[in-house]
């Protein structure tokens, strides 16, 4: 089961108080998913989905609206002998307008005689029923990217009109949503976490949103060891380099002038560096007596490092 199906599974549960909400739904479900096919022989009017408890779902819930309901089919599909494709034709209400009328009761108008449909604009004024739309819709087209992978919800429409029509119903609960054309399909889409979650929010799907919050938390976490080690391990290298660098200059000063020749102070953290290449300047400063702080270690090291360069140019 994938993360989209487990959503779908726990909407399609979702009780309503109202029965408009439920005919929201539904219209969101028909005006995303229908498809007529005029060939020679006849004409089609179909919703396909490879979500079998939305198939069911769908169909019980039209049997009670229409006299004369829907049939449902499920289809092996030839690429995955175990991957079922689930067919409902409503046909039959094509041979009668008084059926036909529901669907024009929710903005759904059938020309049989160019085998297209077109569609006039839902509107819909209650909160809760521009919900169970935005449900619906996602029912239908909707899709989203296991969250441990990435962050994506998508959704694609057939027809510009319902794509505009969902963007707009979505802004109503301050969502932000982005839009583009892939191959004739108007894409509706989601790619920030936050955005996402409160999608699902609006939507009802609270075991996903918690899921979500859960991966979205682990992820935070990942990222806030990382970049904790990535410092830690930036300051080490950092640290291992200089205690190198000032390593190489205090023997090129032993191998010209002999660091007994050095000013006292200066002879001393001279020696504890060559003795403890891999300390830091801290440490070096608590093996000194008295102890001295790290900018106090850090400001002799700099004398001797200016002290090599100088032999270095041949200056006294």
């Amino acid at each position: 089961m994938s993360f989209s199906s487990d959503i779908k599974d726990e909407l399609i549960r979702v009780d309503y108080e109202k029965k408009c909400c439920r005919k929201a739904e539904i219209a969101a479900i028909l005006r995303t998913g229908l498809i007529l096919r005029k060939t020679k022989r006849k004409k089609t009017l179909t919703f396909i989905t490879e979500h079998g408890l939305l198939s069911r779902y769908l169909y019980t819930q039209i049997k009670h609206i229409v006299k004369k309901g829907p049939e449902i089919y499920g289809e092996k599909t030839p690429r995955l002998k175990k991957h079922v494709v689930y067919r409902i034709d409503f046909n039959n209400l094509l041979e009668n307008d008084e059926q036909r009328s529901f669907l024009e009761d929710i903005g759904i108008f059938l020309d049989l005689d160019k085998g297209t449909i077109e569609y006039h604009k839902y509107d819909i004024e209650d909160r809760c029923c521009i919900r169970s739309y935005l449900r619906g819709g996602f029912l239908s087209v909707g899709s989203l990217t296991n969250p441990d992978k990435s962050y994506h919800l998508e959704l694609n429409f057939q027809n510009k009109l319902i794509q505009t029509e969902y963007m707009g119903y979505m802004e109503y609960f301050d969502l932000k949503p982005k839009h583009i054309t892939r191959k004739n399909y108007e894409i509706v889409y989601l790619k920030e976490g936050q955005d996402i979650v409160d999608y699902l929010n609006v939507i009802g799907a609270h075991n996903a949103l918690m899921e979500m919050e859960n991966v979205r938390i682990m992820k935070e976490m990942r990222n806030q060891v990382n970049r904790i080690v990535n410092c830690e391990t930036a300051n080490l290298e950092k640290t291992v380099n200089a205690a190198v660098n000032q390593v190489e200059y205090i023997k090129y000063i032993d191998s010209v002038m002999g660091i007994e020749n050095l000013p006292p102070a200066l002879r001393e953290i001279a020696r504890l560096r060559l003795e403890n290449t891999h300390a830091s300047l801290s440490e070096l400063g608590k093996m000194l007596s008295p102890e001295l702080s790290k900018s106090g270690v850090n400001h002799r090291l700099r004398k001797l490092e200016k002290i090599a360069e100088n032999l270095r140019r041949g200056k006294p």
